[in-house]
């Protein structure tokens, strides 16, 4: 049966000072930007909905879609707690590349997150695009 499941992640926005506009919070802008770098990775976009296997569409902050995986990975964001979910159809075998963009998603999370914290420490910080892994790489020094 086709139907828009909930799977927590392990993302936590800090929303605190942001609650009555979320996209304006550092926390959000390096969601949406990781999920930027996957879509232009897998030749994806974003949009505002996820699609189950009957088309049927379900709002979310934000969502992926790719070539691969049409219906999308959306996003929804707890305004209270910032806690982080992933929508998504898994109807018809799509686990695993719904797992790779939801891992994606997470890792680039994290290395943005790290690469920020890193420069208001003092660090000298670089991103790079690794093709081999997909990835963000950090290339630092103090």
């Amino acid at each position: 049966m086709s139907e828009i499941g909930l799977f927590k992640s392990r993302i936590r926005l800090n929303l605190k000072e942001y609650i009555s506009n979320i996209e304006a919070s550092p926390s959000f802008e390096i969601l949406k930007r990781s999920l930027e770098i996957v879509a232009d990775e897998l030749g994806g976009e974003l949009t505002n909905y996820v699609m189950d296997s009957y088309g049927r569409k379900t709002q979310c902050d934000l969502a992926i879609v790719t070539p691969a995986f049409p219906r999308g990975v959306g996003i929804k964001i707890d305004k209270v707690t910032g806690e982080v979910t992933f929508l998504y159809d898994n109807y018809g075998g799509y686990d695993d590349i719904v797992r790779k963009i939801t891992d994606e998603i997470t890792q680039n999370y994290v290395a943005i997150a790290l690469i920020r914290t890193m420069k208001s420490l003092g660090y000298q910080v670089e991103e790079e695009t690794n093709e081999k892994l997909e990835t963000l790489v950090l290339v630092g020094r103090l």
